[in-house]
């Protein structure tokens, strides 16, 4: 097989790249540096060089990979929004609408790559599972923080309790992930999605 030139950025990149559809595919556990070093057609000596174990492999994976798709997709639209109520449904129909147009047969066989690597290995790697945790912290803060913006805008009805509200939009989204997955139909994480986008609308303050 032929091997890919030294290049640092892209070898990382390209083990990085690698290594998340191998995990997402296999598991963290399941997961093969065989393959992950051949699907990035690079030794395994280009991928110790970088990584020095698996763990640091994931961990890389989550701060480089997850943690700034998280950003751009969920974040910053977060941050950025005066109506918070508005961006968070249309965030969830583009989370949608991005499964689909990928083809929603892979993420039912597998799920969500977030979800999936902290059910499996919460229990297990101590850092790993506080760089999980840094991920829907800052998913939760992002929420609250749109929330409790609208709240002082009038926009978000006032007795609203932002961080519950965030915590229960982030566990909708994740949860439903897991139920479509389990039962291979991808209407439950439709239907689920639809009833929380009208969850939503009763944040909103009511116009006067």
């Amino acid at each position: 097989m032929s091997r890919r030139p030294r290049d640092p950025s892209a070898t990382r990149s390209a083990v990085l790249q690698a290594s998340f559809d191998e995990f997402y595919r296999n598991g963290f556990q399941g997961g093969s540096l065989n393959r992950i070093v051949d699907r990035a057609e690079l030794t395994k000596g280009a991928l110790f060089h970088h990584f020095p174990d698996k763990a640091a492999l994931a961990i890389a994976l989550v701060d480089e990979r997850l943690f700034p798709a998280m950003e751009t997709r969920w974040f910053q639209p977060l941050q950025e929004t005066a109506d918070p109520v508005t961006t968070l449904r249309d965030l969830i129909r583009g989370h949608v609408a991005r499964i689909e147009k990928e083809g929603p047969e892979g993420f039912l066989f597998h799920g969500c790559p977030i979800g999936n690597l902290a059910t499996e290995m919460a229990p297990l790697d101590d850092v790993l599972r506080g760089k999980l945790d840094a991920l829907y912290t800052a998913w939760r803060e992002a929420i609250s923080g749109a929330l409790r913006r609208g709240q002082k805008a009038g926009i978000v009805h006032a007795s609203i309790d932002p961080e519950a509200e965030a915590v229960f939009v982030v566990a909708s989204l994740t949860g439903t992930a897991t139920q479509a997955k389990t039962a291979r139909d991808f209407r439950i994480f439709q239907l689920s999605l639809k009833a929380l986008e009208g969850y939503l609308e009763t944040l909103r303050n009511p116009l006067k």
